[in-house]
């Protein structure tokens, strides 16, 4: 699984015949959660956009460091928005980062 991105669109590649892609433009709502699995959490980023179409990322997936690293060049995020993404508690609510 991997997380593929520039300064136009994010791709998430699931597996070899699942790939989902997304423009920014597009993209309406930026979100965190945290999920528990064996043997501890899984982050997730969920991108909704207009045509309400939803693409996810996690941090199991190659690329996630990146993402975190451009996400702030590619959205008006909080300036605490990562301090909110690691702080978010598995099965809590959403922690919305971006919105339009």
């Amino acid at each position: 699984m991997d997380i593929y991105f520039d300064e136009e669109q994010l791709s998430v590649k699931y597996d070899e015949d699942i790939d989902n892609t997304l423009q920014w433009d597009d993209v309406t709502r930026v979100a965190a959660y945290k999920v528990y699995t064996y043997p501890g959490e899984v982050t997730f980023l969920v991108f909704d956009t207009l045509s309400g179409e939803t693409i996810e990322a996690s941090d199991e997936m190659s690329g996630w460091l990146e993402l975190l690293g451009g996400l702030p060049n590619i959205f008006a995020l909080p300036a605490d928005w990562l301090d909110q993404v690691l702080d978010a508690e598995a099965g809590g609510e959403d922690v919305v980062l971006y919105r339009r």
